[in-house]
């Protein structure tokens, strides 16, 4: 089935949000056994979601919109899906009901009169149900073809596609079961993997597309069976390609995010970890503060600029500019060590600020060393192992620094796992 996603609101033509909407209705659909063909956005014009509506229906299947079902004059899915079909809008006593009761909940004892507009339908749709806010969703049938409308906010669409669009587009596309398994690598290029992995691509079930991610360059296996144990059974032989071809540089599966997979093998070793810092202005201590069961493994971050100042050097034991200025190997290695003496962990990762030189080929490289005690070892005993690796991050410092913390984590998590440290 050809599937189509319309998203509506004047401010994704504005550039104001970002279209989310559109990427997630696009992987559901896939991950349905439906094909989409085409995806627009359109203004809050009346003409130009009629015409965009009209054209779906002439060419598509399974047809989403979100946006514009609000209660302002602004919002016109309702009134465009009404025009196209050449039906009257009437208010459903009802579902006008539910909504008055949605603000008595809220405490508000008068609805204002102009949501009485959200409780309009017309003879092909019928309501879909909206727990997350006060404007239902339409589903319409035309000809074979299936419009699903639901308002724009990301959270309430997600609870109305799980509840009720999925199901009735699974049922309708009798796609059985959908099986994705995402690999997750790190050091590697998409045309490096793609040359190594070339002849598993283009077949249909499974399915392997690559994709270049914040973390690296994500491989998903997607399957499709009547069952889901016949849909892993699908993918498995080919995760076990990928992974003897490329196996050093994958670093996570599905949800992992580097630094929960870190901590879980730290956690599995009986090891802790510790950092010190010049080169993300804090954002790899941020990172891991926001995964689940961090306190159990990471014993704190110092973090650095350039300059020296004689608390630091007394925390790093010599001169500042020297441990935390340099940017080189032998910098980022006696950090790694003095972030294991100073927070008393297994792991110490130190990381340098990146090169500030006018050279293309140097600015912005970072050096990051990791050094271990090894499993059951003692701070201040090197009993594990040491390792530096390098990268480059010469983008402006939004950009930079979450590029340069992720790479220091999936590192970090790819030499734990190949028990380099």
């Amino acid at each position: 089935m050809n599937g189509e996603i319309i998203t509506i609101g004047r401010e994704l033509l504005m550039g104001e949000i970002v279209d989310t909407n559109a990427s997630y209705f696009a992987r559901e659909l896939a991950n349905a056994g439906v094909t989409v063909r085409w995806s627009s956005q359109v203004g809050d014009d009346i003409g130009h979601l009629h015409e965009a509506i009209d054209r779906a229906l002439n060419r598509s299947q399974i047809i989403i919109t979100s946006g514009g079902l609000g209660p302002t004059s602004d919002d016109l899915s309702r009134e465009a899906v009404a025009s196209v079909l050449g039906e009257q809008l009437s208010v459903d006593p009802e579902m006008l009901a539910w909504i008055e009761g949605v603000f008595r909940e809220r405490g508000i004892t008068e609805m204002p009169k102009t949501n009485v507009k959200q409780a309009h339908i017309v003879p092909s749709a019928t309501f879909l149900p909206n727990p997350g806010g006060t404007a239902p969703g339409w589903w319409v049938r035309r000809n074979g073809s299936h419009i699903f409308m639901t308002p724009g906010p990301p959270r309430e669409i997600k609870r109305m596609w799980a509840s009720h669009i999925g199901p009735a587009v699974r049922e309708m596309t009798g796609a059985g079961v959908v099986h994705t398994r995402i690999l997750r690598t790190t050091g590697m290029t998409e045309g490096g993997i793609d040359e190594l992995l070339g002849e598993l691509f283009g077949i249909e079930n499974p399915y392997l597309g690559i994709y270049a991610h914040v973390d690296g360059i994500q491989l998903r296996i997607i399957s499709r069976a009547p069952t889901r144990q016949e849909a892993e059974q699908l993918a498995a032989p080919v995760e076990a390609e990928i992974r003897k071809r490329i196996g050093p540089s994958i670093w996570g599966a599905d949800e992992d995010s580097a630094a929960s997979r870190l901590g879980e093998l730290l956690v599995e070793n009986g090891m802790t970890a510790g950092v010190i810092d010049s080169g993300t202005g804090g954002a790899v201590a941020s990172m891991i503060s926001q995964t689940a069961g961090h306190e159990r493994w990471f014993r704190g971050s110092l973090v650095t600029g350039p300059g020296a100042s004689p608390l630091l050097e007394s925390m790093l034991g010599g001169p500042a500019d020297r441990l935390t200025g340099a940017v080189s190997e032998a910098a980022a290695l006696q950090m790694a060590q003095s972030a294991r003496r100073l927070t008393g962990a297994d792991l110490g990762i130190g990381i340098t600020p990146p090169s500030s030189e006018d050279d293309e080929q140097t600015r912005g490289t970072v050096f990051v060393a990791f050094v271990s005690s090894g499993p059951g070892g003692r701070p201040g005993e090197l009993s594990g192992g040491q390792k530096v690796v390098q990268g480059r991050f010469y983008q402006s410092p939004d950009r930079a620094l979450p590029r340069a913390a992720m790479f220091v984590l999936t590192e970090a998590t790819r030499a734990l796992a190949l028990g380099e440290v």
